[in-house]
């Protein structure tokens, strides 16, 4: 169920959007790459990229994106279809759904959680049929 291998890693020189440090945002975030938050956040994200929330970013907001990297402080719902990595300075407050998961030590995980089928996987056995 919690997998090592496979784990994600964003290049910087890839993301799309950045919400700054001492930024304060409130609204609907829709994307089709990374978005990177270090400040405050307040709303819905849906991205068809990568999402990474910085060490003392703060975010309520439900996520949707394809991988999630968590180093700050989310209160909402998170739907991965690949990763969520939770480092040892994030907090996830909120249900998640997600493919691969990664709790590091001293990480803060609240809510409840389920594991879908690999997207890769589910494609191979529709090639069967």
């Amino acid at each position: 169920m919690f997998q090592k291998k496979g784990t994600v890693e964003v290049d910087p020189e890839k993301i799309d959007t950045v919400i700054g440090k001492n930024t304060f945002f409130e609204g609907t975030i829709r994307s089709e790459g990374t978005l990177r938050i270090d400040g405050n956040f307040t709303g819905q994200i849906e991205t068809k990229g990568n999402v990474i929330i910085g060490e003392g970013a703060k975010v309520e907001a439900n996520i949707s994106s394809d991988n999630v990297v968590v180093s700050g402080e989310v209160k909402g719902n998170i739907l991965a279809k690949g990763q969520l990595k939770i480092t040892s300075t994030g907090k996830v407050y909120g249900d998640i759904e997600v493919q691969n998961l990664m709790i590091e030590e001293g990480a803060i995980f609240d809510g409840k959680s389920k594991m879908t089928k690999s997207y890769l996987h589910e494609e191979d056995e529709k090639e069967k049929t």
